[in-house]
């Protein structure tokens, strides 16, 4: 079987694993105890101040992916790029929003921009591995889902009854494929190392959340869920850099540039 035909089985094979051990497992309320950080220490009157403060790296790195649009050197990644970037500035403002007052109203705030960014960065991957999509349909659907998923939850939490399974499957679930198909598809455009290194990171931020008490416990400074803050924005930047841009122009070659016209 080629290895293009594999990946595709595999890939379907495991979505619907997935789908079908959600619908099993029954609706997912959201924790109430997830709105309690260990760090909520009040500075400058803001509350939970350097859990809002370390959002600031997503709004730097969304922006300096923004300013790598005009060299990007494939232009079928502008699309999907230009909605990663936006997702992951917006982070910034939902997350940082979100955790100056905790509560599940603000929380859609903070998920919304974080599924545009997983979303868009999935179809990226499967643009250049798995399925070409020239027109944008994919990334398209994808968005869709992302936000959908959201509101899906946000609709079920109102109603008594909220169910985080669609949003668990849209957050996860490419996380899981993705290893895949980067080990069973070349790249054509996207840099593996840098992808690689994204996924590292991202465990990384996964674990400082899971340990947030224990770290701040350890420290006494910092949080872990502040910590996850940075290495999640640095594991973004590395899927920015995995997209090919070129080189900025130098100053110096740009004025010798004007003084042979």
């Amino acid at each position: 079987m080629p290895r293009l035909v594999l990946t595709r089985v595999l890939l379907l094979a495991a979505t619907f694993a997935a789908i079908v051990a959600l619908a099993l497992h029954g609706p997912i309320p959201q924790d109430p105890d997830y709105h309690r950080f260990a760090d909520s220490r009040v500075v400058a009157g803001i509350p939970n101040f350097w859990n809002v403060l370390s959002n600031v790296p997503f709004l730097l790195v969304g922006i300096y992916g923004l300013l790598r649009v005009p060299r990007l050197e494939f232009g079928r990644t502008r699309a999907g790029y230009i909605a990663l970037c936006i997702g992951i500035a917006c982070v910034a403002l939902g997350s940082g929003a979100y955790h100056w007052a905790p509560s599940n109203a603000t929380l859609v705030g903070d998920r919304l921009p974080m599924t545009i960014a997983f979303m868009a960065f999935f179809a990226l991957l499967l643009d250049e591995r798995v399925v070409a999509d020239p027109r944008r349909l994919g990334l398209v659907a994808l968005l869709l889902l992302g936000v959908a998923s959201v509101a899906y939850w946000n609709l079920t939490e109102r109603l008594g009854a909220g169910d985080l399974r669609p949003y668990v499957l849209v957050q996860f679930l490419p996380l899981l494929l993705v290893p895949l198909i980067l080990l069973l598809r070349p790249s054509r455009w996207l840099d593996t190392r840098w992808l690689v290194l994204a996924l590292v990171g991202y465990a990384a931020a996964k674990a400082l959340e899971h340990f947030d008490a224990q770290i701040f416990a350890m420290s006494g400074v910092v949080s872990g869920h502040t910590l996850k803050h940075v290495v999640a924005a640095a594991s973004a930047a590395c899927i920015l850099r995995a997209v090919p841009a070129r080189a900025a122009a130098q100053p110096s070659s740009v004025n010798q540039s004007r003084g042979r016209r």
